[in-house]
């Protein structure tokens, strides 16, 4: 199985990614990244020239429902190498998790019903999976996704890890991608690359 190096904004972004590749048939050598969309993009031309001697994907969010991505990916990177997939979610990888509308209900702990639809137009999924983790049925995603009252936090101590695990284990990414046109952008990216690989 060909490996892909990858680069995130944070930990709870990688869950998610090593599962699209596995669903394209790859997997993951290094992780790069992990500080901040900032940090990833500053970074972004060397990571690109390493794209010429092996496989990268890079995942950055867009931050809004209503900001143009084929203009944004433009400009933080114009001339992507051959073996590099650089993609960007909309408006953040929450809402891609969030198009798995049955697993992440069973993982929150709440009724599928209460997860909305057309997850892309969300303007704050982090937010959104904060407040249905708020109406949990169970104690660990209360207390582990939502910010503590007078923390000063945006989110919850256990949340980086927890979105992490559901990412990688729980998560589909075929099933996701119905009701997510840029998470199906993504993977068909992904499967091309994956092609590419298998031809060399």
């Amino acid at each position: 199985m060909n490996t892909v190096v990858i680069a995130v904004e944070g930990i709870s972004d990688e869950g998610a990614v090593r599962s699209i590749l596995r669903e394209c048939g790859l997997s993951v050598g290094m992780v790069q990244g992990k500080g901040g969309k900032s940090a990833l993009l500053k970074k972004l031309p060397s990571y690109n020239q390493a794209a010429k001697f092996m496989p990268w994907f890079v995942l950055v969010d867009m931050d809004s429902a209503d900001g143009c991505v084929v203009a944004s990916v433009r400009e933080w990177l114009p001339l992507p190498e051959d073996m590099m997939v650089f993609r960007v979610a909309v408006a953040e990888i929450e809402s891609w998790l969030l198009a798995d509308r049955e697993a992440i209900a069973d993982f929150l702990g709440i009724s599928v019903s209460k997860i909305p639809r057309n997850p892309d137009s969300l303007q704050d999924p982090k937010q959104e999976i904060i407040n249905l983790a708020r109406k949990s049925r169970r104690r660990d995603i209360r207390e582990g996704l939502v910010p503590r009252p007078n923390s000063g936090a945006s989110v919850g101590p256990t949340y980086a890890s927890d979105i992490r695990d559901f990412g990688l284990r729980l998560w589909r990414p075929r099933i996701a991608a119905d009701e997510s046109p840029s998470l199906a952008r993504c993977l068909q990216r992904v499967e091309e690359l994956a092609i590419t690989l298998a031809g060399r």
